[in-house]
């Protein structure tokens, strides 16, 4: 069961995803859930979107709470804020920055 529960344009295609603000985005992955934000992506199972605009959380368990343009792509993985940074390795995170890059296992990138 999907849901989309407020925003313009938003769609809840994965099972049991949901959408409940924003604008043009989409939540694919099963249990995936964007909660504002503008055209956000959540294809990761259980991966989620709190906020931002253009993020995208791809990986398995993957978060992107806020920032622009950014891409969560690891498996639980994490882009805090900042823009067009991408965190594609497993458990790595991005706290901040601009255009930085968390390619490796475990990995951590903190601003700049």
């Amino acid at each position: 069961y999907s849901s989309v529960s407020g925003g313009t344009g938003n769609l809840a295609s994965g099972e049991t995803s949901s959408v409940s603000g924003g604008e043009t985005n989409e939540a694919k992955g099963t249990s995936a859930s964007i909660s504002g934000g503008g055209s956000g992506l959540a294809s990761g199972d259980r991966s989620s979107i709190a906020g931002g605009g253009s993020l995208q959380a791809l990986g398995k368990g993957s978060v992107a709470l806020g920032g622009e343009q950014s891409i969560a792509g690891g498996d639980y993985s994490l882009i805090a804020a900042g823009r067009y940074n991408k965190a594609s390795g497993d458990f790595s995170s991005i706290t901040g920055g601009y255009s930085n890059k968390a390619s490796g296992l475990y990995s951590s990138v903190s601003g700049g």
